[in-house]
This record gives structure tokens, sequence and C-alpha cells, in this order.
């Protein structure tokens, strides 16, 4: 009985109220609904994981934090609002985390990583991208809240100006505002670092 409550959304029911029916599932302690969550929602996670860390292993270890985290505040969660943007943001802020603790940490690259590269580059050239890109999320991560958030949704969710205005309930003008002045922050943080290179 309680696998039909929680079985993907029909035509009768929106992909929203079926998100917020899971969570509410998952919030009265049901253990089906909390792997129906993580099954759905996985695959598109670990793609976001893969794109920034380039690591199998460190993909999967951040997806999984990600679901933890998501649990932990699962109960905060205003369920008029989209599950996957929120689970996407969560888990962006841990490949942050991990690629910070790349940097800082006594842990070097791992040599794998540099066989997700494409043939055509070099052990050099891959490693180069790969710091360059941990640069750039490192100053994302700098970034006032309101253009961090704004940044990610775009570059990394491909949200459209109109979907980002939706989803913060700001005008578009006010999007494009925002994205803007973020952009000038990240030039101005990088081009002392990416510029001398």
């Amino acid at each position: 009985m309680f696998l039909v409550l929680v079985e993907t959304p029909s035509c009768a029911m929106s992909v929203r109220s079926w998100e917020a029916h899971l969570v509410e599932r998952v919030r009265m302690g049901e253990s089906v609904a909390g792997e129906l969550l993580v099954a759905t929602y996985r695959p598109v996670l670990l793609q976001q994981a893969m794109r920034v860390l380039r690591n199998p292993e460190d993909a999967h270890d951040a997806v999984q934090e990600t679901f933890v985290k998501a649990f932990r505040s699962l109960g905060d969660f205003d369920t008029n609002r989209p599950l996957k943007p929120w689970l996407s943001r969560i888990c962006s802020n841990v490949c942050v985390d991990t690629l910070r603790h790349r940097r800082t940490g006594t842990e070097s690259l791992e040599p794998h990583e540099f066989m997700l590269a494409d043939d055509s580059e070099d052990a050099h050239e891959a490693s180069d991208r790969t710091w360059r890109h941990g640069v750039l999320l490192e100053a994302i991560a700098k970034l006032p809240c309101k253009y961090r958030r704004i940044v990610e949704m775009r570059h990394f969710h491909h949200m459209d100006v109109s979907e980002i205005a939706i989803e913060l309930g700001k005008p578009e003008g006010t999007v494009k505002s925002w994205l803007f002045r973020a952009r000038t922050l990240l030039r101005r943080e990088l081009a002392p670092v990416l510029g001398a290179v």
C-alpha cells in the first residue's frame, strides 16, 4: 500500500506535489521514501559532482555527503519550492569543500584524475586545467551568498535568467544585475592568480 503512495509522479500528480509528498514521507521516518528520494536524485547529483571533481571516488563521496546533509536539514525544507535545485546547491557546496581540502590538505591530485581528461591532453595540461578549475571554484565560494548562489544556478545548473528569477522570487533585471556584479567580482579575484599564469 505504501509503495503506491510514493511511486513516481503520474499525470494526476505534478512533480512539485510528488516531491512535497515524498519529503513529508521521509520526515515521517519512512525508510522506503528515503531510499526512493536517493534513487531519484543520485544520478543527476553524481553527474554534477563528476563535472566538478573529475574523480569517481570523490564524486560518490560528495553525493553521499550531500544526502546526509540534506536529510539533516529536510525538516527546514520548504516543500513549496523544487527539491532538485536545493539538493544541487548542497552538492555544489560539498564539492567546493572537497576541492578546498585538496588544495590546502596534504593530499595531492590523484593520478587517475588525469585519466578522465581528453586524450589530446598530456598530464601537465590536465593538471593545469584541474588547478584552474579549483581556483575558480574557490573564488566562487568567496562570493557573498546571493552572488555565489546565482553563479551556481546559472553556470553549474544551466538555469536561464527567467528560471533563476522565479526560483529567487526576484525581477529578471535584479538577477541580471547580480549576475553582472558577481562576474565582476570573480574577474577581480581571479586576475592576479590566473592572469600571471
